[in-house]
């Protein structure tokens, strides 16, 4: 185990270095990108607490990075704040409305925890569209740019801004995979009854994996906004469920490796086919399908198993 975590703090370091560069030798489209990749990592890395560690459903990931991209927003312009000040309220009101929410959701099961947490989801969508004269409706909102000691910071300091929450989210749930949350999340996944006759309090532990997922997803909404510069509920529509779902499913359901390879996969993949959007639909079917059908560990997990075998 150690021997294992020197091996893998090792790489972490080389490529955090790598990503610590790269401003240097990349324009300003390709840290967009990367940017982006960032914040749907964040938001994958929290939806994996709750769907691969324990082993619940969840459609509604897109509700708590809506709330918190709007709430940082709001109080920009509507109360002057400045985003470091309103950064930790969105993330606060996340962390809210997921505990506030963990009492009639978590109570329910299977096909019943999917349709609440979509309707979760479709909820906060339709406040961000209906009430315009607070987030602009599906006119959209532009995001007032963060700026320190009187200067608007560039998108290269965006770039660091969002690298150290993605270092941060990442190395959160790698030490939290292997300590006795993430033990009981795991044993909660692989039988949920067998669980509590172990003297796992199922529910507590579901309520834990619910709120790092809300306040996750809350932590990549503001970090969305900020550095996308304009909102619109178009962002936070049933679709956005679907691909961080996707991004997991590819990368590997319960890897944390996984939603890195996930996440850039899918994000990267409407930039890559510029021109071609009505085939994204196409294609993300089509990739699902084939991880479904010839990967049902994800690119990441069936990598390790291969490795695993050859090793022994």
């Amino acid at each position: 185990m150690v021997s294992n975590r020197k091996r893998d703090l090792m790489i972490g370091v080389g490529a955090v270095v790598v990503l610590m560069l790269l401003p240097l030798r990349l324009g300003e489209y390709y840290l967009y990108l990367i940017r982006l990749v960032g914040v749907y990592v964040i938001l994958a890395l929290g939806l994996n607490v709750f769907m691969g560690y324990a082993g619940q459903i969840n459609l509604g990931s897109a509700a708590f990075f809506c709330i918190g991209a709007y709430v940082s927003t709001i109080l920009q312009i509507k109360l002057g704040w400045h985003y470091l000040a309103g950064f930790p309220i969105a993330i606060a009101l996340s962390f809210l409305a997921a505990w506030g929410m963990s009492y009639p959701l978590l109570r329910l099961r299977g096909h019943a925890m999917a349709i609440g947490t979509l309707a979760f989801g479709i909820a906060v969508f339709l406040v961000a569209e209906r009430f315009r004269g607070l987030t602009g409706g599906e006119d959209g909102v532009v995001v007032p740019g963060m700026a320190l000691f009187g200067q608007v910071m560039s998108g290269t300091f965006y770039y660091y801004f969002i690298l150290v929450f993605v270092v941060a989210a990442y190395l959160f749930c790698y030490f939290l995979s292997d300590s006795r949350i993430g033990r009981a999340l795991r044993a909660i996944r692989d039988n949920e009854d067998a669980a509590a006759a172990m003297g796992v309090d199922v529910y507590y532990y579901k309520r834990l994996g619910w709120l790092v997922s809300g306040v996750f997803g809350g932590l990549a909404g503001t970090l969305y906004a900020q550095q996308a510069g304009f909102l619109s509920p178009s962002t936070f529509t049933l679709w956005t469920n679907i691909i961080v779902l996707v991004m997991l499913l590819v990368g590997g359901l319960g890897l944390n490796l996984g939603c890195i390879v996930g996440g850039t996969i899918m994000t990267l993949l409407p930039h890559l086919i510029a021109g071609m959007e009505n085939y994204v639909l196409l294609l993300n079917g089509l990739i699902l399908f084939t991880v479904l059908r010839f990967l049902p560990d994800g690119i990441v997990g069936t990598i390790a198993n291969i490795l695993t075998r050859r090793a022994g």
